[in-house]
């Protein structure tokens, strides 16, 4: 029997704009409060079908949620709806290599 997949990954083959976000410290719910619920926003300003939130986890960001697109536009949007949201950077952890950026970017 074929098992279908997640739906996360099914979003990250179609969704052209990804961008990873550090989960707020304490939650969405304590960080945002229950009046400001990103899927609400997404519905509202965005419509379904053009945007949505994963989970994800990294060694190197902890975890997080993926913030997926249509457009650049609307994750732009997305962000200064939500300034309580970090960019999930990897590249300034220690553990970082590359061969432009040694030992990560402090």
């Amino acid at each position: 029997m074929r098992r279908s997949s997640p739906q996360s990954k099914v979003d990250e083959r179609a969704y052209p704009v990804r961008v990873l976000l550090r989960a707020p410290p304490d939650g969405w719910l304590l960080a945002l409060g229950p009046t400001r619920e990103p899927f609400d926003w997404i519905r509202q300003h965005l419509g379904l079908g053009n945007a949505t939130i994963h989970t994800w986890r990294s060694p190197h960001t902890g975890e997080g949620h993926a913030l997926y697109c249509r457009s650049v536009d609307d994750a732009a949007r997305f962000l200064a709806a939500f300034p309580e949201f970090e960019l999930a950077d990897g590249t300034v952890a220690q553990t970082y290599t590359s061969p432009h950026v040694s030992r990560g970017r402090r």
